[in-house]
């Protein structure tokens, strides 16, 4: 389909981006354009200005400081899917979004405005405990990941803000596993765990879901299960029961609710036992 008609504009500094997006409500930021564009041509949105900062070079980095991961939010999915270092899941999580074309595009910081209930990304920025940093008018604002994803295509950003930034932190050992019906498709179930081992013991960890909710989740009763237990294959289950019973899938083309439910339980084992390395 033919996108609705709408006003261009790019910006040439993040400050003008702001100013922009400030002077007009009904105003969207596009940076890869991946997500936003297929809703324009199927009409399901309908801005009456794009603001472009794709060209904005100081939000495109990837930087380590102390266990802390930085990376801009014009970084791309193909620079994240070459990380090699620490915070494993990011790599995992990157090679399976979309096709190359996408891949070489998107960018996180557009994945994560987009909110989709089943993308890869929030569901790792959850298990990283991750922080958005966001700019507007009234400056720059820390956004906590779990309180930044508040419903179906819908965060806490305000009006005139922009995603600059994602912190995360880098644990020990770190996956993520997404379950589709096909090769790089959305999820029907996807998981990131991050651990921290010791002796054969889970001394911490987080779990997070993606694709069967209307927004990304923690998955606290599965860490409660784990936390401070011996690694078994029947810890490892009885993570994953626990987990299918804190969710509430809803159905759709995809998949029905049950199979999600179904396939939270195979991802959660899958992703730690990645993590664990058995």
């Amino acid at each position: 389909m033919i996108p609705p008609p709408f006003e261009y504009y790019r910006a040439s500094s993040l400050e003008d981006a702001i100013e922009a997006l400030s002077r007009d409500p009904n105003a969207k930021a596009l940076a890869g354009g991946q997500s936003l564009i297929p809703l324009l041509k199927l009409r399901l949105a309908s801005p009456s200005k794009l603001v472009d900062i794709g060209r904005l070079k100081e939000l495109k980095y990837i930087r380590l400081s102390g266990g802390e991961l930085a990376v801009g939010a014009l970084a791309t999915h193909r620079e994240l899917e070459e990380w090699r270092g620490p915070c494993g899941a990011i790599p995992e999580a990157a090679r399976q979004i979309g096709d190359p074309q996408i891949r070489s595009m998107g960018t996180i910081g557009g994945s994560l405005a987009h909110a989709d209930p089943a993308a890869d990304w929030p569901a790792v920025v959850l298990a990283l405990d991750g922080v958005i940093v966001a700019r507007g008018p009234s400056g720059p604002r820390e956004i906590p990941a779990e309180e930044f994803f508040q419903g179906p295509y819908a965060t806490a950003l305000q009006q005139g803000e922009v995603i600059v930034e994602v912190r995360m932190r880098c644990p020990p050992s770190s996956s993520y596993v997404k379950i589709a019906r096909r090769h790089n498709d959305f999820a029907i179930a996807g998981v990131a765990a991050a651990v921290w081992a010791k002796d054969g013991v889970v001394e911490d960890v987080r779990l997070a879901a993606t694709g069967v909710g209307l927004r990304p989740l923690r998955l606290k009763r599965a860490e409660e299960v784990l936390r401070g237990r011996r690694i078994s294959e029947d810890l490892l289950l009885k993570a994953a029961e626990a987990a299918a019973g804190e969710v509430e899938p809803v159905g759709d083309v995809r998949a029905s609710a049950e199979y999600r439910r179904a396939m939270l339980g195979v991802a959660v084992k899958r992703s730690l036992r990645r993590a664990l390395g058995l």
